[in-house]
């Protein structure tokens, strides 16, 4: 059986899991690895870990993960571990712990994400570029025997594995879904496995294939799952009172629409009204969610043009049979209608159950709630749960932030079960000599899926 053997295997070391995140954000992979370890252990067979350090350069993330998952040590700039020093939460300055055995990281991805007007590679310059060197110079002072990386679907992932087996490491990467692994997101990123030669290994019986393989095994699709009931986003909506009545309208932000005649946003709008045939924006009932909307602060404080792009939402609802304020669609109105998503099928008229991408900085409206999607709520939709007490300390966007740059927790999990399920750390007294590892990683075809 995987799983006993597994545990057998883990719950012999005799010391904790000492763990380090960098990039940490909301700390997502030490909220899934100490849920994932309370359904594994029993009292026969404990696998333990200990939390030695976090890093991020955020302060009210930082503030978050203090309050939250409470490791010993939280440092404030990847960029400084590698000199072995770091000045910390608390403004003093520490060693930084060199003997942890797992080190996972999800550096800055902004640079390599294809929503980046500016993309960049490995080497641009940019922060996703210096946040992955100071990571992986990071694994070499300290050599730990696992890292697990997570990056956007698109990032230069070849690139990120060879850097890796420059400095000890045998590697393989997979490109997976959230919507894949429970949570009703559409997320797509991309996952590495990191074993240093030296210290850990995959099973005599496994290689990065199979870890990837169980990657898979553990996040079937959904539409092998039209059986059972899959969540939905509208599941994770904690009220629909989320919103307050605004008696006095406020002007909105940026130009006035009288201004903007000749914009790009406007002309975009134009053309898609014009081909869809929706009501023209300047007719009668040509802006209805506007209209209905006119005195909720949440939609009324809005440009202009986000506000356009909701009346094309809700136009293009209507006319496929929704009406949005009593049915819940999602939309984004900071992004431009070629990219956005109606919210529903048009093919059968439904709407979708599983949500867009969580992001840091966008403000996805709950149509029938005529307002957005709670700080809260996008916690949710990646899995992480947020305390009575921590809550309060936060506000909606700050909490927004924290989800989106947060890794989903059953992804992370799944990534924490599939290595523990192929491959075990060395027993240094016993080790034989590895001198042919480098030219079997050399020879080993590396292979990557995209789900």
């Amino acid at each position: 059986d995987e799983v006993a053997s597994l545990k057998q295997r883990w719950s012999a070391l005799s010391s904790p899991l000492r763990i380090g995140t960098v990039c940490s954000g909301t700390d997502a992979p030490i909220l899934a690895l100490e849920h994932l370890l309370s359904v594994l252990n029993d009292d026969d067979q404990k696998i333990q870990m200990e939390h030695v350090f976090s890093c991020e350069n955020v302060k009210f993330k930082r503030d978050f993960i203090v309050a939250t998952t409470k490791p010993q040590l939280v440092f404030n700039d990847v960029t400084e571990l590698p000199s072995g020093k770091g000045v910390c939460h608390d403004g003093l300055t520490r060693e930084v712990p060199n003997d942890i055995n797992v080190l996972v990281a999800g550096t800055e991805c902004v640079d390599f994400s294809s929503l980046s007007n500016s993309r960049k590679g490995l080497k641009g310059g940019g922060r996703s570029d210096i946040t992955f060197w100071a990571t992986h110079t990071l694994a070499k002072k300290c050599k730990p025997a696992i890292v697990i990386l997570e990056n956007v679907a698109k990032c230069p992932a070849k690139e990120m594995e060879k850097a890796f087996e420059d400095i000890g490491y045998i590697t393989g990467h997979t490109k997976v879904c959230t919507s894949d692994y429970i949570l009703p997101q559409s997320r797509s990123r991309a996952y590495f496995v990191f074993l240093h030669c030296d210290k850990a290994r995959f099973l005599s019986s496994c290689t990065e294939d199979d870890w990837i393989n169980t990657m898979e095994r553990l996040g079937p699709k959904r539409r092998a799952q039209q059986n059972e009931k899959c969540l939905g986003w509208t599941d994770f909506l904690s009220s629909d009172n989320a919103t307050k009545k605004n008696t006095k309208k406020k002007g909105g932000r940026g130009k006035p629409l009288s201004e903007s005649l000749e914009s790009k946003w406007l002309a975009e709008v134009m053309a898609i009204e014009k081909k869809e045939k929706l009501t023209p924006y300047d007719a009668k009932g040509g802006r209805p969610y506007s209209d209905a909307t006119k005195n909720v602060k949440a939609i009324a404080s809005l440009t202009d043009r986000a506000k356009m792009r909701l009346d094309v939402q809700y136009k293009r609802a209507i006319k496929a049979g929704i009406d949005p304020l009593k049915m819940p669609l999602l939309w984004n109105p900071a992004q431009q209608l070629r990219f956005t998503d109606t919210g529903f099928n048009p093919n059968d008229g439904k709407p979708r159950p599983i949500a867009p991408c969580v992001t840091p900085k966008h403000e996805w409206i709950v149509s029938c709630r005529k307002g957005p999607l709670t700080g809260a709520e996008s916690l949710a939709l990646q899995g992480i749960p947020v305390s009575k007490e921590v809550l309060p300390q936060f506000d909606c966007g700050q909490l927004r932030d924290l989800a989106g740059n947060a890794m989903s927790t059953s992804v992370i999990a799944a990534a924490f079960l599939a290595t523990f399920l192929t491959s075990e750390l060395i027993d240094n007294d016993s080790l034989e000599k590895r001198s042919a590892s480098a030219s079997i990683r050399g020879s080993r075809k590396k292979r990557s899926r995209t789900n």
